[in-house]
């Protein structure tokens, strides 16, 4: 079984990618698993994700902390994976105890409120050595071998508090400056796409208080009519291609 969070489809595609190389595999969006009885029967059991400012995100931890409050370990081979922009950072340490193997995949920026997403040549160009990448480590998830590709250096846990800290403050009200604005056609697809349910519909969009800060919505919208304030206004948009037409 992989698990993945994805808002724009890294992490998922690279869940997909490991996946279509074990027979049998499942690949399952942890937002939305409860069932973790079925674990007892899994092989091996992967999560995927990406990095939120140094960090693996709060609703990552808390999949994490409760599949292992449920697994017995023994007999299981346990990875993580996760996607990043800029850097890994501190994201292994919540897991280390945890895990038998830890990969790490560099993908495209979707983050276009903070930062901003590659140009088309820089996109191509990351997500041909992305697959790569989790071509070559594939084999040691197939063989279950221990294998710990990053080792965040001395003083990173502390670092890494500040940093996430910080980028919860910098999104505390994410969720309260989503809107679509006049390109908005109605098409309600933006409903599907938020992995926690999110999303009502009057007249436009309508947000709740659960929002992840996945950037799913502002990224998939085929309109590019939903923004974040004003920071996303006539930024490209970026979504994996293998995403375009999976749903929660």
């Amino acid at each position: 079984m992989i698990f993945y969070f994805s808002g724009s489809g890294n992490s998922y595609a690279v869940a997909k990618q490991i996946a279509e190389h074990i027979e049998g595999e499942q690949v399952i969006p942890l937002a939305s698993f409860k069932d973790f009885k079925q674990c007892d029967h899994a092989e091996r059991i992967g999560i995927v994700f990406p990095c939120y400012g140094a960090s693996a995100p709060d609703i990552v931890l808390d999949f994490k902390n409760e599949l292992f409050r449920h697994l017995d370990k023994k007999g299981k081979y346990v990875f993580a994976i996760i996607t990043y922009a800029n850097s890994p950072a501190g994201s292994y340490l919540a897991f280390k105890e945890d895990v038998d193997a830890w990969f790490k995949v560099k993908m495209p920026e979707n983050d276009i409120y903070g930062a901003m997403a590659p140009t088309p040549k820089k996109e191509k160009d990351m997500l041909a050595k992305s697959v790569t990448l989790v071509n070559r480590f594939t084999e040691g998830i197939l063989n279950k071998k221990t294998i710990i590709m990053y080792r965040p250096i001395p003083g990173i846990r502390f670092l890494s508090k500040q940093g996430y800290k910080f980028v919860k403050y910098m999104y505390k009200d994410f969720g309260k400056k989503l809107y679509a604005d006049e390109k908005c056609v109605k098409c309600k697809q933006c409903i599907k796409y938020c992995p926690v349910q999110n999303i009502t519909f009057d007249v436009k969009p309508v947000w709740g208080s659960d929002c992840v800060n996945c950037f799913g919505c502002v990224n998939r919208c085929p309109e590019n009519a939903i923004q974040v304030g004003k920071k996303t206004q006539g930024k490209r948009r970026y979504v994996h291609p293998d995403y375009k037409n999976i749903y929660y």
